[in-house]
């Protein structure tokens, strides 16, 4: 055979072997899209080498390969996107995160990376739900319920930023293993700096998450779900099993256990989680209809009679631009619907957005919840009832949609300066200002209203103990169970207070077991309490002439007198000697009256020191589980102001400390 012929064949075949491999590559591009050389991640940009692009690319490649995981991966992102969103912008967190709400892997070492729990959001272990104070015991495991998990991550995120002073390295320390960033120093390298250079397959657990994040970005704008579906958080669930809430609701159980994972207990236990209903958007109207319905705790909303709706046809026809209409208590009102925000419902209402946030007291780029019927024209000054009971979780916004009243007329009527945090059964006034000699009225309600709701079927109540007490004090009340048939209208704030709502007002008697449940605006100078003797000292309680022992007589003889000095009286009491209602000990009993504890008005400018002092600062009351990390991000002040306000040696901080927070 000729040389030239042969050698002529092996080129042939040759060229056929790259004009293939260069089809197949093509076709691979045209399945997936290219990897860019840089990707850009909140305030950073990633820049790849051909190495690094490769894994990204071949990573992205088996991602799409997979297509129902894929779809499952889309269905949770829409689902999850509007509950996320809104948490990550109140944190400040960069947008770019909210792709880690449902990507769970984690870079256990340099050469391998492993897949958390099942149901775990956010990429939480142990360790990081520890730093964030998220529950995880034999109960429930917050890591696995969406909304508690968001908040927990968004914390971690913040305080990572700090720490690392990059979104990247906050990115990178979520992924991965301490000891991976302390191997590659990545605190060094990537610290304030906004291009970061991917040049080694050890940063496989960005790699991997730039992917996922390529993949989801690409696919999601043509996504469309079979079926709308909405998250809702359902409130009453404490103490009820899954199947009951199911019941209730008319949903299915099984998807009930899907999303709330987080549940290791047969009931709902006490705590901040809230079962998580998944509801098509056409039946959201409805089950939470059923979730009023259902609910055991509280005055039932059914009896409170607001606020007043009305399905309103006749406005849909007006306003051809789309949208639920009704008339909400007597006010032309507006459904939000799914993806609507002010600009949208300003539109389909015909209105601007400036009057549509007017109308709500929101601003114009709040955020709506779906389902909310919003005026589309103004509120009223006043309410159509003179008062309103406070029940859990309201705010003065809720209430002022509830009723149709502005929310300014709100804070004129109560006393308020600004919009704040309402205690469980105050008394709202809705109609005029509450007098300033008039006290802030409580009512106690109970948990259980079986009895109550039955009482006020029958148009019975129950028997009432009056008390009143001077100045701008509080009045609470307590439910008694002893007498029936009262006329309410002889009551105070009956008819006033909503439909079988009913007050009690305590014996001024009865001040002293109450101490504890007054709210701040008590002044417990003036209040028949018993006087301190000292900060360290015990209190000593004078009930009786009778109760006074002989032995002690002259030491208080001496402190009415005004005796200053410093007394000590140490002297043994037999047993025998003690009579009923003392104080009995086995050894002695020492009874100290110090000069500067002594109950001497203060100076007119002390006074004015602390009136100021109250007026620049809040006082926070330390809870279980709370660091001062944590109180620092609620309040949105820093650790270190924190330390000077309280003059603080350490940086940790007892349960029931009472910290000062500048406003």
């Amino acid at each position: 055979m000729d040389l030239r012929a042969f050698l002529h064949t092996q080129f042939l075949v040759f060229l056929f072997i790259v004009l293939g491999s260069l089809d197949s590559r093509a076709a691979v591009d045209n399945d997936s899209p290219l990897v860019p050389y840089e990707i850009k991640f909140a305030d950073v940009t990633f820049q790849l080498t051909d190495v690094t692009r490769y894994l990204v690319q071949t990573e992205l490649k088996n991602i799409q390969a997979d297509k129902s995981n894929l779809r499952q991966q889309l269905d949770k992102f829409n689902l999850f996107l509007p509950v996320v969103e809104p948490v990550l912008k109140e944190k400040v967190v960069p947008d770019d995160f909210k792709f880690l709400m449902i990507y769970n892997k984690y870079q256990s070492s340099i050469e391998t990376s492993t897949f958390l729990e099942n149901g775990v959001y956010w990429c939480l272990d142990r360790e990081k739900a520890d730093d964030v104070d998220l529950i995880v015991n034999d109960q429930l495991d917050e890591r696995k319920h969406l909304i508690a998990a968001t908040k927990g991550a968004a914390i971690c995120f913040k305080r990572n930023q700090v720490l690392y002073r990059n979104w990247a390295s906050t990115l990178f320390s979520h992924l991965a293993d301490k000891k991976i960033l302390t191997l590659l120093e990545v605190n060094k390298k990537w610290a304030e700096n906004p291009y970061i250079l991917l040049d080694t397959p050890a940063y496989s657990a960005i790699l991997q998450f730039l992917a996922y994040k390529i993949a989801i970005e690409r696919e999601f704008p043509i996504y469309k779900p079979v079926e709308q579906k909405i998250v809702y958080e359902y409130p009453y669930s404490k103490g009820k099993t899954l199947n009951k809430i199911a019941l209730d609701l008319k949903v299915e159980p099984e998807t009930l256990f899907e999303y709330n994972k987080w549940l290791n207990s047969v009931k709902v236990p006490e705590s901040d989680c809230n079962v998580l209903v998944i509801v098509p958007a056409n039946r959201y109207s409805e089950v939470r209809t059923f979730a009023e319905l259902s609910r055991k705790i509280g005055l039932p909303a059914k009896d409170l009679g607001f606020p007043i709706l009305k399905r309103e046809d006749k406005l849909s026809k007006t306003k051809s631009k789309g949208g639920v209409f009704y008339l909400i208590n007597d006010l032309e009102g507006l459904q939000a619907d799914m993806c609507d925000i002010p600009v949208t419902m300003a539109y389909k209402a015909g209105i601007s957005v400036e009057r549509f946030a007017e109308y709500n007291d929101i601003k114009e780029n709040d955020l709506l919840k779906i389902g909310q019927v919003y005026y589309i024209e103004s509120k009223t000054s006043k309410a159509s009832v003179p008062f309103h009971v406070v029940r859990d979780g309201e705010t003065l916004w809720d209430i002022s949609q509830m009723y149709g009243v502005k929310l300014s007329s709100l804070l004129n009527f109560n006393r308020f300066e600004t919009v704040q945090r309402l205690q469980r059964g105050r008394v709202l006034w809705l109609q005029t200002t509450r007098p300033k000699n008039k006290p802030i009225e409580y009512i106690e309600m109970p948990d259980e209203m079986t009895e109550v709701e039955e009482m006020m079927v029958a148009g019975q109540n129950k028997n009432l103990e009056k008390e009143f007490i001077l100045d701008d004090t509080v009045q609470t009340v307590e439910v008694k169970s002893s007498l029936k048939d009262v006329d309410l209208s002889s009551l105070p704030l009956s008819q006033e207070i909503g439909k079988g709502q009913q007050s009690q007002i305590m014996n001024k008697n009865d001040l002293a077991s109450t101490k504890q449940e007054l709210p701040k605006e008590v002044d417990l100078s003036i209040l028949p309490l018993t006087k301190e003797i000292g900060k360290g000292n015990q209190q000593s309680k004078v009930t009786s002439k009778k109760e006074v022992p002989k032995e002690i007589e002259p030491l208080t003889q001496d402190i009415r007198k005004g005796n200053t000095n410093s007394v000590n009286l140490s002297k043994s009491i037999d047993r025998k000697q003690v009579t009923e209602g003392s104080v009995v000990q086995d050894e002695e009993q020492t009874v100290t009256w110090n000069k500067q504890n002594s109950t001497k008005n203060k100076p007119y400018s002390v006074e004015v020191a602390d009136r100021e002092e109250n007026k620049n600062f809040l006082k926070h009351t330390v809870k279980k589980g709370e660091t001062l990390f944590r109180i620092s991000v609620n309040y949105n002040v820093a650790v270190s102001e924190l330390w000077v306000w309280n003059n603080l040696t350490s940086t940790i901080v007892n349960v029931g400390t009472v910290l000062k927070v500048k406003r």
